[in-house]
């Protein structure tokens, strides 16, 4: 049954009524009334679209998604209700869904400015810049008054190199919408990706000065300068916004800015509580059991011999570089020295390995791994996937012989990228364990869902570090190279040498200038890429001895040759420890 004419205006007029209360900032009244016309199971398409939109403004994407899949039921090609369904699936991070919805939406009209938008968003997230600007840059012309479709343009055309035409529309995104965060965001970092380092400085002094509780700006400044004891009254003024009420992300990201100026200034205790409060406030929950899991599926199911037979039917390119290993372990610096090369090019954290891994063999389903692994893995699935990965690869380089993909994580992955590129050169960085999970902990990552304990972050270490030795064992001798972080700071010119032949490319020196490279920088540490090599942050983490005592039990296994350091700094690897010794993975 249907709800009649009559009764669905009413309905509509109280869905209104919800909408003006949560512009008067009365939410607790507006979810009232959304809860109350949401009992209603005889809706029609016009309420349950309405319905799901004032979900989607309280933030209730989950609910959204139900709504806009009944209307679309209803009306199966209204391209206004397809385009909904598809934004409230974004907002639930179900983007092969999300990219469905948008894609019929497009079927009956093809440019509704927000389909354009999302889809051109999720491209852009992909690393398949083409498509999204193009996309985004028709969004645009339809309803250039749009703040987020403009900033969104930005960042694409940042990522191909574009950036004068990148500040042009960063600057129309933060004039349409002074007050949003994202925006001044975007146009700080596009200006420091370009090298402009000392305007994106003076632009989020400025968004501080303006807007003193934007917490971001506070994170960014902090990554781009490296403070000293001359800004301590600026330091101060940032201690006292604490004490100002402000939302949980703005905090969380000011404690982050903080223990980054502390630690700058060398007040080790005072950082690491910041750091500490940080990331308290962005504690998620992680279950590092799932994942090793799934490893213990793919272990199974990938020897030398089954690897060997899928590798036949791989692409013979040897375009791709894959720099793999933990986060904050020296990657981006690797990337650089290579990139520098003119025959080279680094193309950052890609995120399409995870995302054809996922498509090969989903990772709710692990037990059944092996079966839809085997299953997918078709030559003309191996040939789409190579094909597909390299088209958003050579977006980075299209002159270039050798394209860096630094996303950490796709160590995970080696059984993949081994069978999609036989060719391809495998970077393992290795950084001194204490550094690197320490550095994890004090970054305010947007994506990674376990660097906000550090026992959680040792439990990572561990599992990375067996991981990585089972691909060792079964991958051809030397198809791995490691690069130790400490040695290549130390002795650049004969460790950088080493990583660019591993590439294929010659070395000429030109990776100890790296800083001086023009190209694009995305990286957390901006401030850093612009530096000649240094080397102040090898053996960090003895400025926080007593905080990683704990960290360091937990890590003996790859701490032995430091038990002389350790014990200097009273750290004694054979303590007992609540952490516990965890069991040896993969035996």
């Amino acid at each position: 049954m249907t709800v009649d004419a009559n009764t669905s205006r009413q309905l509509i007029t109280d869905i209104e009524r919800a909408n003006r209360e949560l512009r008067s900032g009365r939410r607790i009244e507006a979810v009232l009334i959304y809860e109350e016309v949401a009992k209603r199971t005889d809706v029609d398409a016009v309420v349950n679209a309405a319905l799901g939109r004032l979900s989607l403004s309280l933030d209730g994407s989950f609910q959204a998604v139900t709504h806009f899949q009944h209307a679309v039921e209803s009306e199966p090609d209204n391209s206004q209700y397809l385009g909904y369904l598809g934004i409230a699936l974004q907002a639930e991070q179900r983007m092969d869904e999300a990219v469905d919805a948008f894609e019929r939406a497009m079927l009956g009209d093809d440019n509704i400015p927000a389909v354009l938008n999302g889809l051109g968003v999720i491209y852009l997230n992909r690393g398949d810049y083409e498509k999204a600007k193009d996309l985004l840059s028709k969004a645009q012309q339809a309803k250039p008054s749009d703040g987020a479709i403009q900033t969104n343009l930005a960042m694409t055309l940042a990522r191909i190199n574009e950036h004068q035409a990148a500040l042009k529309h960063a600057e129309k995104g933060l004039k349409l919408n002074p007050d949003n965060l994202n925006a001044h965001n975007t146009y700080g970092k596009i200006l420091a990706e370009s090298g402009r380092v000392e305007d994106a400085m003076r632009h989020f002094e400025k968004t501080i000065r303006q807007h003193r509780k934007f917490g971001g700006a506070y994170d960014h400044l902090a990554r781009l300068k490296k403070f000293t004891a001359a800004d301590r009254p600026f330091v101060d003024k940032a201690e006292k916004v604490l004490q100002a009420g402000m939302p949980a992300q703005d905090r969380l990201c000011l404690h982050f800015a903080l223990g980054k100026m502390y630690d700058d200034c060398q007040d080790w205790d005072q950082s690491f509580e910041h750091y500490r409060q940080a990331n308290l406030l962005k504690k998620k929950d992680y279950d590092i059991r799932l994942e090793q899991k799934l490893f213990d599926q793919i272990r199974k199911t990938f020897n030398p011999k089954t690897l060997q037979q899928f590798q036949t039917m791989g692409n013979s390119s040897a375009l791709p570089v894959f720099i793999v290993g933990m986060p904050r372990s020296g990657t981006t610096l690797m990337e650089r020295m290579i990139a520098s090369s003119d025959r080279a090019a680094g193309a950052g954290e890609l995120p399409e390995i995870p995302r054809i891994a996922e498509l090969i063999a989903p990772t709710d389903a692990p037990r059944k791994f092996s079966a839809t692994a085997r299953a997918n893995l078709t030559a003309e699935n191996i040939r789409k996937y190579s094909e597909d990965y390299l088209h958003v690869l050579r977006q980075a380089g299209p002159d270039a012989d050798r394209i860096v993909d630094k996303l950490p994580g796709n160590y995970f992955h080696l059984w993949l990228i081994s069978i999609l590129f036989p060719n391809a050169t495998i970077i393992f960085a290795m950084r001194h364990p204490l550094d690197t999970c320490l550095s994890c902990y004090f970054q305010n990552f947007s994506t990674i869902l376990w660097a906000d304990d550090l026992q959680l972050i040792g439990e990572v270490y561990r599992f990375h570090r067996a991981v990585m030795e089972y691909w060792k064992s079964v991958l051809p001798q030397g198809k791995v190279v490691e690069i130790q972080y400490e040695r290549l700071v130390e002795e650049p010119e004969t460790h950088g040498k080493y990583m660019l032949e591993s590439c294929g490319l010659e070395w000429r020196g030109d990776g100890l200038d790296h800083y001086k490279n023009e190209k694009i920088v995305k990286t957390a540490s901006l401030w850093q890429v612009r530096q000649p090599i240094y080397q102040s942050s090898r053996m960090r983490w003895k400025n926080y001895a007593p905080q990683v005592a704990e960290l360091a039990v937990q890590l003996s296994d790859y701490l032995q040759d430091d038990r002389d350091e350790l014990a200097a700094h009273e750290i004694d690897l054979a303590a007992p420890s609540r952490i516990g010794r965890l069991k040896k993975l993969f035996v």
